[in-house]
C-alpha cells in the first residue's frame, strides 16, 4: 500500500511513518520543511514540500497513485488561546484541509487514492459531564467544537472522491509530546493530582491505538464517518492521576485549582478542566482489538518505553 501523510513530523504523523514502514508499506510524507521531514523520517520515506498549506494544494506528484491518505497536519491546540492562535487553529485545519480535497479532485480518477483518513477531535462534542458520548452524539458549542465541525465538514467534500474517516482522537497518552508529556515533571516531584475537582472525564487513549486505529481504518473498507480513537475505558482526571501516581511512586493528591489553570491558559483551561466521556464504539463494531484498553498499564507501558 502507497501512503500519503500530513503532519508526518509530529508525534502521532512519526508513530505512523515507522509503523507503515516496519510493514512493508511505501510511504510518502508531505512536510513544510522537506530537510526536517528527511530527518524524522525512517529510510526509505519519500519526502515532499508542501510550504503553504493553508493556500496551495499539496503538490500532485505525492498524491497521484497513492491508496490511501492521513491528514494529521494542524497547529497545536494546547496554547493560550490569543485572537490569533485561535485563528492559525482554525485555520491550519480547515484551511489546510480544504487544499488537501482541492489537490485530490484534481486528479484524475485513476490517480485518486482509495480513503482519506482526516484527523479530527473529540473536542467535537463540547463539555460533556459524565454523559457517555458515542459518534452519533451531538455537537458542542464551545471554540473547539466549532473548529472540529468546520474541519469535519470540509473533509466530507472528499466523500464524492474517495472513502472518507474522520478519526476524532483523544488525550493522546505518549512520551514523546502532548499532556502527558507536560504532566511528568510536577508528577515526578510529588506535585501532581486531580485538576479543578477531578469529576471530568479524559478521553485518553495509548499512541500505539491511535497508529492501530488509523491503521485499521486505512485496511478496512467498512470504516467510514466519524470514529472515536479513544481508549473503551475513558476514567475522570482524579482517577488518571491516581494512576499515574501509582506507575510513578509518587503521591497523587495536590489539587490544581481551575482558577490557576484559567489564569495560566485562558480559555483554553476549558479543554482540561471540562472533557468528555467520549468512547470508541464504531472501532469496536468494527472489531478493531485495542492494545491498552485500561489506564493504568498503559501509562506504564508509555513510561517503561
Amino acid at each position: 500500500m502507497k501512503v500519503v501523510i500530513t503532519g508526518a513530523t509530529g508525534t502521532i504523523g512519526q508513530a505512523l511513518t515507522a509503523a507503515l514502514a516496519r510493514r512493508g508499506d511505501s510511504v510518502v510524507a508531505l512536510s513544510r520543511d522537506a530537510e526536517r521531514g528527511r530527518k524524522a523520517a525512517p529510510a526509505g520515506v519519500e519526502v515532499h514540500t508542501w510550504a503553504q498549506p493553508t493556500k496551495t494544494p499539496p503538490p500532485a506528484e505525492a498524491l497521484a497513485g497513492a491508496d490511501g491518505v492521513v491528514h494529521l497536519l494542524g497547529a497545536p491546540v494546547d496554547q493560550r488561546w490569543t485572537a490569533e492562535a485561535k485563528r492559525a487553529i482554525r485555520d491550519s485545519r480547515e484551511l489546510g484541509t480544504r487544499m488537501l480535497v482541492a489537490g485530490l479532485r484534481a486528479l484524475g480518477d485513476g490517480e485518486r487514492p482509495r480513503v482519506l483518513i482526516s484527523q479530527s477531535a473529540t473536542g467535537f462534542y463540547g463539555p460533556r459531564g459524565a454523559e457517555q458520548v458515542d459518534e452519533q452524539a451531538q455537537p458542542g458549542s464551545d471554540f473547539l467544537a466549532g473548529v472540529v465541525i468546520a474541519w469535519e465538514s470540509v473533509a466530507e467534500k472528499a466523500a464524492p472522491l474517495t472513502r472518507v474517516v474522520r478519526t476524532r482522537t483523544g488525550v493522546v497518552l505518549s512520551r514523546a509530546g502532548g499532556a502527558l508529556a507536560k504532566m511528568l515533571p510536577a508528577f515526578r516531584l510529588g506535585l501532581g493530582g486531580p485538576v479543578a475537582g477531578g469529576h471530568q472525564y479524559m478521553p485518553w487513549v495509548h499512541l500505539d491505538d491511535v497508529v492501530g486505529a488509523l491503521m485499521f481504518s486505512l485496511d478496512s473498507g467498512a470504516a467510514s464517518g466519524a470514529v472515536n480513537v479513544t481508549a473503551p475505558n475513558p476514567v475522570t482526571n482524579a482517577e488518571f492521576s491516581r494512576a499515574l501516581g501509582r506507575v510513578l511512586g509518587r503521591p497523587a493528591v495536590l489539587p490544581v485549582p481551575g482558577f490557576a489553570l484559567r489564569a495560566l491558559f485562558g480559555e483554553m483551561a476549558e479543554v482540561v478542566t471540562s472533557g468528555q466521556r467520549a468512547i470508541p464504539r464504531r472501532l469496536q463494531e468494527l472489531g478493531y482489538g485495542f492494545h491498552q484498553p485500561d489506564v493504568e498499564p498503559a501509562l506504564a507501558n508509555v513510561l517503561a518505553g
